[in-house]
């Protein structure tokens, strides 16, 4: 068999979907319905019709500039899934790395702990030819150099504006929250994309767990090609040490990510407010502010993230303005992403089949 046949993988979309789509449709829903309480539940919040003025007299030019923010976020979080798949070996193009971002967006918004977007990504990574295990150490790279920049980053903004911040209520204990939580998923992921040995043996306790059951037996069939699988993946997850240049471009395009997207906040701020309070610290007030809700357990940390967003911020906005600043700050970080992905995850792409490099 030839090196071109061997590196060729069969393409197929008759994957089943395991309702994926109809839990997904269910989330969309709750998000949505939970999203206009709140909307409402804000608009009422001090006076009602005060509240409606200050959403119809925001500065335009600063609504311009955070939809801006939010698609150099789109391109620069698809030019890290682009670099990791150049990584892992696969030749992604730009154009399905973007349509696989925003795919994912769609499905990080619409479910719990934002667990939906990445198995939907492989998914769509197969769709395109590209093998799970080749889809997994892509998506997991990209995950895991996403969550270290924010972890990172959430550390240095806590360690430079923690006297500003701590007269925040319970500021100390939710950073600490948030701090030990996003470790906790570095760390897990660490030991998972490196450390074979330790894989194994999860896998085989788990194998051992079901093995009593129809689907384990299965499974337990299929022992051999579930550990080329994942001896596949660990292969994979060793190359990014093994191209350190393409490594540190995803860093870089990972941070500039993550600035663009911080810095809708202050658009949003200077929609409604003259500029006092300097740009560097509402940066930092919404990067602890994203660590601290990045893992509360509903779609978009619906509830967490408006009233962080209300009590982090309400010392910048005064009180006509702050409940439309939650209002149109939610709708630019959050619903955007459901409005523009649903499009994509909707879309059944065309068969196409990458080359391994």
């Amino acid at each position: 068999m030839s090196d071109e046949t061997k590196n060729e993988i069969p393409v197929t979309n008759e994957v089943p979907d395991s309702g994926k789509g109809k839990v997904s449709f269910k989330w969309l829903i709750l998000s949505t319905l939970v999203g206009l309480v709140i909307v409402i539940v804000f608009l009422f919040i001090g006076d009602f019709s005060t509240n409606i003025k200050a959403l119809s007299n925001f500065d335009p030019k600063w609504l311009s500039l955070a939809a801006l923010c939010l698609i150099i976020f789109w391109f620069s979080e698809s030019a890290t899934i682009y670099l990791t798949a150049r990584i892992s070996g696969v030749k992604l193009s730009f154009l399905h790395a973007l349509d696989v971002n925003l795919m994912g967006q769609f499905y990080n918004s619409v479910t719990p702990f934002a667990t939906g977007g990445q198995p939907m990504q492989i998914y769509r990574l197969y769709q395109y030819g590209i093998s799970p295990s080749k889809g997994t150490a892509i998506t997991m790279s990209r995950f895991l150099i996403y969550q270290s920049s924010i972890t990172v980053l959430g550390v240095f903004l806590i360690t430079f504006f923690f006297r500003k911040m701590s007269t925040l209520p319970s500021f100390s204990s939710l950073a600490l929250i948030g701090f030990i939580v996003n470790s906790t998923v570095i760390f897990f992921v660490l030991i998972f994309s490196f450390s074979p040995k330790l894989t194994r043996k999860i896998f085989d306790f788990i194998l051992w767990l079901v093995s009593r059951f129809k689907f384990g037996k299965k499974m337990k069939a299929a022992e051999e090609m579930w550990i080329e699988k994942i001896e596949e993946f660990h292969t994979t997850m060793k190359s990014l040490t093994a191209s350190p240049i393409k490594l540190i471009l995803a860093f870089i395009a990972t941070s500039v990510q993550i600035f663009f997207f911080y810095t809708i906040s202050y658009c949003i701020y200077r929609m409604f407010e003259q500029p006092v309070a300097p740009f560097r610290e509402i940066f930092a007030f919404q990067g602890i502010l994203f660590m601290i809700t990045s893992f509360v357990p509903v779609p978009g940390a619906g509830g967490a993230a408006e009233g962080g967003f209300y009590i982090f911020f309400k010392n910048f906005f005064s009180p006509t303005t702050l409940a439309g600043a939650v209002i149109m700050w939610r709708i630019m970080t959050y619903y955007m992403n459901i409005f523009v992905g649903a499009p994509f995850a909707l879309r059944k792409p065309r068969n196409k089949k990458y080359d391994i490099m």
